[in-house]
């Protein structure tokens, strides 16, 4: 939206007049996460084009609103526009070019930066910004966007030294917070990369892509608990999110696997504990009523269900405390003792092995794993 040939960034990103600095900032991340995300997975050439022309009408947006001086000239050039009459523009000429509104140093280094990297010259946008932080060591989005580059270039440590720069002179400020989860990520600290995109969910409580963010690092730190309970928060604002509904589904098919054991011979996960047959029903009632559209995980969950289904089932199988008891029962078969014993030992031969060997199949499931793999309590059928 424009009046005359001012944008109106306010009614272009849904931005009350009387927004803080913070309060536009995370409006304009916002918006510019979003129309990222739409120029990378763009179905055509236009939507692409449309996606990229709004993310650098975001990146003007900030060079006026997040600069005091600036906003308040905008503010009065927007207000003038509109109060005036639309006149016929004026045939192009070096005189009616925009003139750059020049920064501390006679230059609008972030801009220049911005328009850089997006020409992928990110050496010229390092000097860009390193005179930005020079000349006006309090500029946020400077220190920022310094650090990005330091970590698209993989030097980490100058990274996070940036965006630690940054954040003391924003310190509520998500994308920050983000961008700093995703250095220790990339040098495989996912427990603190965890904690920096649980803040940066704190601190943007309506992101629900910042909270789909913060549950998948919580995901890859093994805190599931953590994980579940954000996802849920995410699918309550984005029901239709299939990949958030499949994440909720592997976490209970590991809370699942959790109440089995591994079978080292059999090479899957079975019951082996009387106590674990309503928790893995439980869990994977839980996984599958989320609606998820994995296959393989469909599968997998609906074989677990299985296994619990016939957990306390009875049935027979051979155990090797079996044959001592038939070889006793066998020796009295063929050694000169009396009739009435001999049939007590062919009957004992025949029916006390199936009487030993008839059990729920969870505990010839014990049975038959290693001692150091047996749950440690039991209830023996």
């Amino acid at each position: 939206m424009t009046t005359d040939d001012i944008p109106d960034y306010y009614a272009e990103f849904d931005i009350e007049r009387s927004a803080t600095q913070d309060q536009v900032r995370k409006q304009l991340d916002h918006a510019s996460r979003t129309w990222s995300g739409r120029a990378s997975r763009a179905p055509n050439d236009m939507r692409r084009r449309e996606a990229e022309d709004t993310v650098k009408l975001i990146a003007r947006a900030r060079e006026e609103l997040l600069d005091p001086a600036r906003r308040g000239d905008y503010n009065r050039r927007l207000d003038q526009a509109r109060r005036s009459p639309r006149t016929p523009e004026p045939t192009p000429g070096p005189q009616t070019q925009p003139q750059p509104h020049p920064t501390l140093g006679g230059r609008d280094w972030v801009g220049h930066a911005r328009s850089l990297i997006s020409q992928g010259n990110s050496e010229g946008a390092l000097y860009e910004l390193r005179q930005a932080v020079h000349y006006d060591d309090g500029n946020g989005d400077a220190w920022r966007l310094l650090g990005a580059v330091h970590a698209d270039r993989r030097l980490w440590n100058d990274a996070l030294q940036e965006f630690q720069r940054a954040l003391a002179l924003y310190p509520r400020d998500a994308l920050t917070h983000t961008l700093i989860a995703r250095v220790h990520e990339a040098r495989g600290d996912t427990t603190t990369a965890a904690n920096w995109h649980l803040e940066a969910s704190r601190l943007a409580p309506d992101d629900t892509d910042v909270r789909v963010t913060a549950a998948d690092s919580l995901y890859r730190a093994k805190r599931y608990d953590e994980a579940l309970s954000n996802y849920e928060r995410a699918l309550a604002k984005r029901s239709g999110d299939l990949a958030v509904r499949n994440q909720i589904g592997r976490i209970w098919s590991l809370r699942a696997e959790g109440a089995m054991v591994w079978h080292p011979v059999k090479r899957r996960y079975v019951i082996a504990s009387q106590s674990s047959v309503p928790m893995v029903t439980h869990c994977v009632e839980q996984a599958l009523a989320v609606g998820i559209s994995d296959v393989e995980l469909v599968n997998r969950l609906n074989g677990y269900r299985a296994e619990a289904g016939q957990a306390l089932a009875k049935t027979w199988r051979w155990h090797k405390s079996m044959a001592p008891v038939m070889a006793v029962f066998f020796v009295l078969i063929i050694a000169p003792v009396p009739t009435a014993l001999r049939l007590l030992s062919v009957a004992g031969f025949y029916f006390l092995p199936i009487a030993m060997g008839v059990k729920p199949r969870w505990q010839h499931a014990y049975n038959g794993l290693p001692p150091h793999q047996r749950p440690q309590t039991r209830r023996v059928a």
